[in-house]
């Protein structure tokens, strides 16, 4: 009777004996409980599978993004242009075009309809059997398929007798007859977080007498946590990222809003801007593609009508009051482990907030990023360790565990300190539902004013931007020099944090993942961006590249990932200064990534194709001389194509999620600042997060391989 044993287990044990040709073979269906279906987790094991190589041979070290490439590469015969895509699209090239995540935007396990919007503590998870209802945090089984080996199968005829029992007392075994070559599916085996409990063990019969056997059929559960802000977050890669007209723009411009302009032309006389491309309206940009054109109408901008259509035609996110995606690289590092690992199953929660800090976004509630006004309204966001403690805690526990915690705040801009505490209820350890294995952290950014410090580099002055600052309600520019009074004081935030993650949620601070943040200021040859200042930037006529203070910026980046590698880590880096967090808070500070972004910034072109790359990267404008838009059509943009640059520029973020203000006029004359700025630019693209997985997930996999080594002992 021969048994089959995890080979991970075998590899890493090394104590429990050599690995055994298995004669039954097993996978959990649906391991990555974040979906819903497992039709959206086929999608990237197809992709997967694809690009894997042989199953004998180590994973490749970029896996993640050959899965991404052959997920988001668009579906035409000539990619080297837009146009030329476009014109040679392939039957799937509009859904290609999208990209995957818009695939399966309503197949999770997050109610993106609920206000606040959140995860719910239960889940309806769409099996091939049928649906279960899961616990999102704990579930208590997983659906899992079991096989012949292929050697086996090979002389298998008729019919076996499979049978499967639980390894803990209670609930009932199962015993089928069915065709040896059909799969067996145990439909809901048994879990547990104490392991000698946990699965079942299966055996079959076949006809010829032959029986094989796996006692310990045990799936690998893994909690995997996101929190922190937007390069955690995938900001400025919507799941379903804006499709624009081919043939209408849209007029920045009050005069627009007036009925007999709007309804006789779509063309406006030209302002006499001077950076302005030749035979083009600077306030003339591109239109999404809304219901009316689609009619063959033309809605009044100033109607209900328009301004729904307009709405309805947004980018689409995971969570749009955090311009939250799947392709934030936390998703694609839980959807790795349990593509990698079919023996193992990845709960998954990414609390992730664009815009936060760890005072406004972890401790503290903040505004979200959108969708604040009308019926279906959230005006703030709820503190992301308040999120995780209604998860985390079974229902019912008592919320006696109450810590304080001072932390130093500040008004961005100013240079005054001074101190906040806020007091968190917790709910004691026995009434967890479980342990957290795996924390993925990005945060520090917003602390020392990443937001002001780009708009430093890329205007020459506050008054330029005066406009949306009103907007926003706070200061969205200032000095290095600034940056670094809040610098001084990032490590007793941090300490704060460590604090909260250990009291709260029992973390080991060595199971934390903490990012550095990837450079986004290099060009191609890897000099600050400024040689070219409006490259990327022309989607507005005020922003434009000052390669002086992009400098000043990046000596403060590197400031910035020297402290937080000391506060990590004091011992590992040479001349730490003294930090609250003493030797470090002990998270694993993950630097490898940055590396794979220093020639491929926001104003990085493509070495070999270097003037065509630029010409795309030119915000298209309807021309005034021909009835077309140049230098290409917004309808051909590839939002999630693959390009040199790994960071999004203004124009990008204005072409991809095309954030605008609520409450003012879409038409007014500074949306299109407003959308290239909050929608994302100097943000990672979504191979750009791709990149950042593959560096994570090797540490993830020493984390939770070591965990699984400890339960198997």
């Amino acid at each position: 009777m021969a048994i089959s044993i995890v080979a991970t287990s075998l590899a890493l044990t090394g104590s429990l004996g050599a690995a055994q040709a298995a004669d039954l073979v097993w996978e959990v269906e649906n391991p990555f409980r974040f979906f819903k279906r497992t039709s959206a987790f086929d999608l990237h094991d197809r992709a997967y599978k694809a690009v894997r190589g042989a199953a004998q041979d180590p994973v490749p070290g970029n896996i993640v993004w050959r899965t991404e490439r052959r997920l988001n590469d668009p579906d035409c015969r000539d990619p080297s242009t837009l146009t030329s895509c476009a014109a040679t699209a392939g039957r799937n090239y509009e859904r290609s075009r999208l990209g995957w995540a818009a695939q399966t935007l309503d197949l999770n396990c997050y109610d993106r309809n609920a206000r606040p919007r959140r995860y719910p503590a239960t889940c309806d998870r769409q099996y091939s059997w049928g649906t279960a209802k899961e616990d999102t945090i704990l579930p208590d089984a997983h659906t899992v398929i079991v096989r012949l080996a292929p050697e086996q199968l090979a002389t298998a005829d008729g019919e076996c007798t499979w049978t499967w029992r639980p390894r803990r007392a209670g609930p009932p075994g199962e015993t089928v007859r069915q065709s040896c070559k059909s799969p067996f599916v145990i439909k809901r085996l048994p879990f547990s977080t104490n392991r000698s409990v946990s699965g079942a063990s299966v055996s079959v019969r076949l006809p010829d007498g032959r029986e094989f056997a796996d006692p310990n059929v045990i799936v690998e559960d893994v909690l995997v946590v996101a929190m922190g802000d937007s390069f955690a977050s995938g900001e400025s890669n919507p799941d379903r990222p804006v499709v624009f007209s081919a043939g209408r723009e849209m007029v920045y411009d009050p005069v627009n809003t007036r009925d007999d302009v709007a309804t006789r032309s779509m063309r406006m006389p030209t302002y006499g801007v001077a950076s302005a491309p030749e035979n083009t309206n600077p306030k003339s940009l591109p239109k999404r593609l809304l219901e009316d054109e689609e009619k063959g109408l033309v809605y009044r901008p100033t109607s209900p009508e328009f301004q729904a259509a307009f709405d309805k035609r947004g980018a689409q996110w995971l969570s749009a009051d955090c311009h939250r995606s799947q392709y934030g690289y936390p998703f694609r590092v839980g959807i790795q482990l349990s593509l990698e690992n079919r023996h193992r199953a990845v709960s998954f929660v990414s609390l992730a907030c664009s815009g936060s800090d760890t005072v406004e976004g972890l401790f503290g509630p903040r505004e979200p990023r959108e969708q604040t006004t009308g019926p279906n309204a959230q005006k703030t966001v709820v503190p992301q360790l308040d999120q995780l403690t209604e998860l985390m805690c079974r229902p019912g526990a008592p919320r006696s565990r109450d810590a304080t915690y001072t932390l130093p705040v500040y008004s961005h801009g100013s240079t005054s300190i001074s101190s906040q505490t806020f007091t968190k209820f917790w709910c004691p350890p026995e009434s967890r539902k479980r342990p957290i294995d795996l924390v993925l952290l990005s945060i520090g950014g917003n602390d020392v004013g990443f937001g002001a410090l780009v708009a430093y580099g890329i205007t020459e002055s506050a008054a330029d931007l005066a406009p949306i600052a009103g907007l926003v309600g706070h200061t969205l520019r200032f000095e290095p020099n600034v940056a670094r009074v809040y610098l001084d004081v990032l490590d007793r935030r941090m300490k704060a944090l460590k604090d909260a993650l250990t009291d709260g949620f029992g973390v080991d601070p060595s199971t934390v993942l903490h990012n550095a943040y990837e450079p986004v200021q290099f060009d191609e040859t890897g000099r600050v961006c400024g040689l070219q200042p409006t490259l990327g930037l022309d989607v507005h006529p005020k922003l434009n590249f000052s390669s002086a203070r992009v400098q000043q910026v990046s000596d403060f980046t590197r400031e910035l990932q020297a402290r937080q590698e000391c506060i990590a880590d004091a011992r590992k880096r040479p001349g730490c200064p003294r930090l609250a967090t003493g030797n470090g808070t002990g998270f694993r500070f993950v630097t490898e990534h940055t590396a794979m972004f220093a020639r491929r910034g926001v104003c990085a072109r493509d070495p070999q194709r270097a003037l065509l790359d630029q010409i795309n990267m030119v915000v298209p404008r309807l021309s005034l001389k021909i009835d077309d838009f140049q230098p290409y059509s917004p309808a051909a943009t590839l939002p999630y194509g693959k390009r040199w640059r790994l960071i999004h520029s203004p124009n990008d973020a204005f072409l991809t999620a095309n954030t605008h203000r609520e409450g003012i006029s879409p038409f007014d004359v500074m949306q299109p600042a407003y959308a290239a700025l909050y929608s994302g630019a100097f943000h990672p693209t979504a191979e750009g997060h791709a990149i950042v997985a593959d560096a994570v997930v090797r540490h993830a996999r020493e984390i939770v391989d070591r965990r699984a080594v400890v339960d198997a002992r």
